[in-house]
């Protein structure tokens, strides 16, 4: 008799198996149910293996379904622990008495994974992360390698930049070199500040001065000045409220202004400067061409009262302010004499030829709202003389031309000097000049 689920020999009157647990009916066996093939690949079995020999399906389950189908019913019971350790043991090779070790007889079959979707939806889900993952971490692999790559190329790049330019700078400096000598290029420089350090220091002396040189720039005066001061050495003089006289041989002032040099300082190299100073008409009383240097002498003097403001500077020479108007007038009568003695000969010349009269004035006149002093009269002369430099200054009284007929002689006459073959040519001349009848004539002294 034998166990209705696993084919198990049962005793007579067992109800249960002892092997599977399976509860017997009376009377049924199953011996003709129990199968002589593997189900699953067909190898020959016997009725004792609980195994396929082959591929390792276990057989007593065939057996249940054998048996189901013969009795129409599947019947389930519990199986006691004892019995599924057994049935554990025996299909990995196992003795149960030997505390877990391998037999050496045992076997260890294929077993084959169930076919579960669960399980495959798992599987597959864990493949697409892993794929994932190992992309990811394959894009960062490159991201890291790209980056690395960069930064190696900057690098290169930097390096080369530095190595070019320190090489351009090398060429620089070796060019500059070859051109001139940094020693004494640095000598000049160190040489340079320390003059502007020694002139940016003040120079508390008064320094002596000589005319140079004159021009004239229009009716403006330029005199060259040269001082000199040991004492100042490479400093600068800032004097202030400074008057600079020019003197002729008889020491007459011929020239004469205030200058204030605190904001534009003479500068001194081993105790000599020159500048360039303007005298305007009333600062200055002899004609440019008239002044001879060499026979000049100059004042300089600190501390000076001045009358209205400096002038502007003329052509890069500095402006100054009037003197008191008292010694105005005074040098201008000086120079009025002076110059009436000067231009004797050339009047002379000019008898029996016309000329043409360009003013006649006298101390005190009034003219057109305005009475005439002696700076006022000439200071016309020098500013005629600068468009018509032939124009000589005579006193009326000395030439008959002016006294023969009884009239008031005791005035200055300014005479153009031009001649001409005829009083209408004078005349004419007056016209293209711009004159009008009162203010230029044409005459004939004889």
């Amino acid at each position: 008799m034998r166990c209705v689920r696993c084919g198990t020999e049962l005793m007579e009157g067992d109800r249960f198996c002892p092997e599977c647990g399976a509860k017997q009916e009376a009377d049924q066996t199953v011996k003709d149910s129990i199968p002589t093939a593997c189900p699953s690949c067909g190898a020959p079995i016997t009725p004792e293996m609980r195994f396929c020999q082959q591929c390792g399906s276990p057989l007593r389950e065939a057996a249940k379904s054998a048996s189901s189908a013969n009795n129409g019913s599947v019947v389930t019971e519990p199986v006691d622990s004892a019995t599924t350790e057994s049935m554990a043991a025996e299909s990995w090779g196992v003795d149960s008495a030997d505390d877990g070790k391998k037999s050496p007889t045992a076997t260890y079959p294929a077993q084959p994974m169930p076919d579960s979707p669960e399980l495959s939806s798992a599987m597959d889900e864990w493949s697409e992360s892993a794929d994932a993952d190992a992309g990811g971490k394959r894009n960062r692999n490159i991201v890291i390698a790209v980056i690395a790559a960069l930064v190696v190329v900057a690098l290169v790049a930097v390096g080369i930049v530095m190595l070019v330019g320190h090489h351009g700078q090398s060429v620089e400096t070796t060019a500059t070199t070859t051109v001139s000598n940094p020693g004494k290029t640095e000598k000049r420089a160190k040489s340079n500040a320390k003059t502007e350090e020694k002139q940016s220091k003040d120079c508390a002396a008064t320094p002596d001065a000589s005319l140079s040189g004159v021009s004239a720039s229009g009716s403006v005066l330029i005199a060259t000045v040269d001082f000199s001061a040991r004492a100042c050495g490479d400093t600068a003089w800032k004097g202030k409220n400074v008057k600079i006289s020019v003197k002729d041989s008889d020491n007459e002032v011929i020239a004469s202004a205030v200058y204030d040099f605190t904001n534009d300082p003479v500068r001194f190299e081993n105790g000599e400067a020159t500048r360039k100073l303007a005298y305007t008409t009333g600062q200055y009383w002899r004609a440019s061409d008239q002044i001879r240097t060499s026979t000049t002498t100059m004042v300089v003097q600190g501390n000076s009262p001045t009358t209205g403001f400096a002038a502007g500077d003329v052509n890069g020479a500095k402006g100054g302010a009037k003197i008191a108007e008292s010694d105005v007038e005074r040098y201008a009568q000086q120079a009025l004499s002076w110059q009436l003695d000067h231009d004797r000969s050339a009047v002379s010349a000019l008898y029996d030829t016309p000329t043409t009269q360009l003013s006649s004035k006298k101390y005190d006149m009034e003219v057109d709202g305005k009475t005439w002093k002696y700076n006022d009269i000439y200071a016309q002369y020098l500013e005629l003389r600068a468009k018509w430099p032939r124009t000589v200054l005579a006193w009326a009284s000395d030439y008959d031309y002016y006294t023969r007929n009884g009239y008031a002689s005791d005035y200055y006459v300014i005479l153009s000097g031009e001649t001409f073959g005829s009083k209408e040519e004078g005349r004419a001349w007056c016209s293209e000049n711009g004159f009008g009848s009162n203010d230029c004539m044409a005459i004939a002294l004889d």
